[in-house]
């Protein structure tokens, strides 16, 4: 038998909404009528007015970050414990990340060793809702509040949560999303966006994701009147070729959104079943707690998860490798924690940062013994009963 760490799931319904694309609109596969259904939807999902669909959920952090307009030397709170596209836009930007470990068992920031890292530097705070969990928004609000910071949601994990009864839209200033083929909603492989309710962070992004082009804030219309009715540099000029800024190609597809516009349409669906997968796998595990830090939530979250993760605890009778080795060779796939603690990776060691007084134990634990195993939509009954033997087998073979 064979368990995916992610699997896309899809169906018909998907492949005649791409097809109908190709079919139908053969002259706009890129940022059409579909990529603005998308945005506009998810954008409602995260409670915000603006949504930027991008062509990944790398492209939509650098993108928001930008977007900030935030002078070089500038620090950004996030988390040690991450992946390295929250991580990298903050330091290719010119940006100081000042990181700052995780908890244990949520594998989140840990709020209260925010306040320490603040300084007169620090502008914005990028947190993600890593494995799909949840940190405490409203911690993260309030010190927003006290120092007058930028609050950045990386939710490329996750999306359709509810945290302390509705969504974070009224906390964060801006939130990004992906919508890569292992993801809870993908757009055939790809796709990102950037939400906001800040108009000139959304007019930035919108530019700068089409080459710099002002146009892009006219739909790119082919209307003579709008196109010929400007100049440059004192010469009249086409606006569709009229740069305002040094941008980037971030165009999303038509593709990827019509694809994600079916995908969000079976959301509540999929994150019943990663809800029951992940409680399923839980009590499976709660058999053996002595060898495992089990993943925990906030009691105000509902969140799907993307994966399962949990650390092999110090002591016990095998190692993460021995244990990835086995569930492998039994046809289930596994995965280290992300990053683990991101200081440590070759690309990460040696750029400007500020670290925490306190250290990374955390960050440092997750990474040597961190562990993830899917518990997505396309895990049924069957497969789920395979793990809790694979796993039975596995503690009795100690």
């Amino acid at each position: 038998m064979r368990v995916l760490y992610a699997e896309a799931v899809y169906d018909d319904e998907e492949i005649s909404a791409v097809l109908n694309v190709l079919k139908n609109n053969p002259h706009q596969l890129m940022s059409g009528e579909n990529v603005r259904k998308f945005e506009q939807q998810v954008a409602k999902i995260f409670g915000k007015n603006y949504g930027i669909m991008v062509n990944s959920g790398s492209s939509a952090n650098l993108l928001a970050i930008n977007s900030l307009g935030l002078k070089p030397g500038s620090e950004i709170i996030t988390p040690a414990l991450t992946f390295s596209t929250t991580v990298a836009p903050i330091v290719q930007l010119g940006l100081v990340p000042a990181f700052v470990d995780v908890e244990p068992s949520t594998f989140v920031i840990d709020c209260g060793l925010i306040e320490e890292m603040i300084t007169e530097n620090t502008k914005a705070m990028l947190i993600p809702n890593l494995i799909g969990n949840l940190p405490d928004w409203n911690r993260i609000k309030q010190l927003a509040d006290k120092y007058s910071l930028i609050v950045m949601e990386d939710s490329a994990d996750t999306i359709g949560y509810s945290f302390d009864g509705g969504n974070t839209g009224q906390i964060n200033d801006v939130v990004t999303s992906s919508f890569y083929a292992s993801h809870i909603v993908t757009g055939a492989g790809f796709g990102g966006i950037m939400c906001t309710n800040n108009e000139a962070f959304a007019e930035s992004a919108t530019i700068m994701r089409s080459w710099g082009r002002a146009s892009s804030l006219r739909d790119e219309s082919e209307e003579v009147d709008q196109r010929f009715n400007t100049k440059v540099d004192g010469i009249e000029y086409d606006a569709k070729f009229m740069f305002n800024s040094m941008g980037y190609n971030f165009i999303p597809s038509e593709l990827s959104a019509a694809f994600g516009l079916v995908q969000l349409k079976k959301l509540e669906k999929y994150k019943v079943i990663r809800q029951e997968n992940y409680l399923a796998l839980l009590n499976y595990f709660r058999l053996y707690e002595e060898f495992f830090i089990l993943p925990s939530q906030l009691n105000i979250t509902d969140t799907p998860m993307l994966a399962f993760p949990f650390i092999i605890k110090d002591g016990a009778p095998f190692s993460r490798r021995d244990m990835q080795i086995w569930f492998e060779e039994n046809g289930i796939q596994t995965r280290t924690v992300f990053t683990g603690n991101i200081l440590r990776h070759q690309g990460f060691k040696h750029i400007d940062r500020k670290e925490s007084p306190s250290g990374y134990p955390n960050s440092n634990r997750v990474m040597s013994g961190g562990m993830l195993i899917g518990c997505h939509h396309g895990i049924n009954n069957i497969q789920l009963d395979y793990i809790q033997e694979t796993l039975k087998n596995f503690i009795g073979s100690r």
